[in-house]
């Protein structure tokens, strides 16, 4: 299983990573995946990324169609662990 987390910039997505990696049983860590530059790694990995649902589905599409993939938003990732859903020093009004 490939679980990626998407959202904005500054949402808490590298600074929760080993929270995260450890919540979803992932053994690496990608920060920074980019669907349109990188291809979709082997299972057990965390990619964390700033790129839109749908880019996320085509690169899987294209580069590994029978991945098992797992894709979760930020708010939705944080409250999996036990944080607020929004970064700290952002309202809850910010679009995460």
């Amino acid at each position: 299983m490939i679980t990626i987390i998407h959202g904005p910039m500054a949402s808490g997505k590298t600074f929760h990573k080993q929270a995260f990696a450890k919540k979803f049983d992932c053994t690496h860590i990608v920060d920074g995946w980019n669907p349109q530059t990188d291809e979709v790694p082997a299972d057990r990995r965390l990619l964390l990324t700033t790129a839109e649902p749908h880019e996320i589905r085509d690169a899987i599409r294209m580069d590994r169609p029978s991945a098992q993939v797992r894709v979760i938003d930020i708010k939705t990732a944080r409250s999996l662990i036990g944080v607020a859903h929004y970064a700290p020093g952002r309202t809850q009004r910010a679009s995460l």
